[in-house]
């Protein structure tokens, strides 16, 4: 299972389609809370991680539903 520090590295990285596999091989039902929690607990601001957590959701959907 991938970890969610390495999902989240690809996002930074701007690898938006590992990401998109990596989500998918997590467990695609369970990654989204799970994501949501660690992002909260890394991110010094709510709106840090709120960011971060849209740019995953909307980069997530633009690639999987081309």
């Amino acid at each position: 299972m991938t970890d969610l520090a390495v999902i989240h590295e690809s996002l930074i990285n701007g690898q938006r389609r590992q990401m998109a596999d990596q989500i998918d091989e997590y467990g695609l039902y369970d990654f989204w809370e799970a994501m949501s929690k660690y992002l909260m607990g890394i991110y010094p601001a709510p709106s840090l991680a709120y960011s971060a957590y849209t740019d995953i959701v909307a980069s997530y959907h633009r690639i999987r539903n081309r």
